[in-house]
């Protein structure tokens, strides 16, 4: 496994544990997380998966495991004991000082205090200065699948800024097609058959020249949701 770019450290407060992803363990409640709850992949271009080597093969060793700019969590509940899903610091670039926050959580945890907890460990640990315990970076972004409304939701919530919509930005796999943008039109202009669907982005950021004024309400959305 490749080392994060950063220190990759345990985060945790009195509702939920940031465990940084050990395969030997937290492999097995993240597949049953995708085999239970196939919604999850609804809007997202990451691959799905239903059980332990599909989590393995399509996404942890292929995108995770040797990239440096990656860092995987799971997201342990205090209150059940549960793994309630996985979140992540992805695309990392600490020439630019800057990374992207990535979540999945069960749905048997949405609308609780999960989320936004998770979120915001992250954003105080990649936004708080090296003095106060954290990376110092310059930004940290959202994407979404520009559909996506309770993504958006809570990157509003959590105290992102929409930047804008960048459109085609990313193909969607084959199977998504009821919510992602045709090809037929693509594929008779280009004279090519099998392209991969696309999908709008809606791109979000925090800047840590704001964080000051954003960060009392990060922790005031934190304790909220208890």
């Amino acid at each position: 496994m490749a080392p994060f770019h950063y220190e990759q450290r345990r985060l945790e407060n009195d509702l939920i544990t940031l465990e940084p992803f050990d395969p030997s363990i937290h492999t097995r409640s993240l597949a049953e997380i995708g085999k239970q709850h196939p919604s999850i992949f609804t809007y997202t271009a990451m691959p799905s998966f239903s059980s332990e080597e599909e989590f393995r093969t399509n996404l942890y060793d292929k995108y995770i495991a040797h990239s440096p700019a990656e860092c995987l969590y799971a997201v342990i509940d205090k209150k059940t004991q549960q793994v309630a899903g996985m979140v992540g610091l992805v695309s990392t670039n600490p020439v630019n000082a800057v990374t992207e926050i990535a979540i999945v959580i069960s749905p048997d945890f949405h609308r609780t205090y999960v989320s936004s907890n998770a979120v915001g460990l992250l954003l105080l640990y990649a936004l708080d200065p090296p003095s106060k315990g954290g990376l110092g970076l310059r930004r940290v972004e959202w994407q979404c699948h520009a559909d996506n409304e309770a993504s958006r939701r809570t990157a509003t919530r959590m105290g992102f800024e929409l930047e804008g919509i960048l459109r085609w930005h990313r193909v969607m796999p084959i199977g998504t097609e009821g919510v992602s943008l045709s090809v037929d039109a693509l594929e008779k202009r280009n004279g090519t058959v099998g392209e991969m669907p696309g999908r709008h982005t809606a791109f979000f950021s925090i800047v840590w020249e704001e964080w000051e004024e954003k960060r009392p309400k990060v922790v005031a959305q934190m304790e909220r949701s208890k």
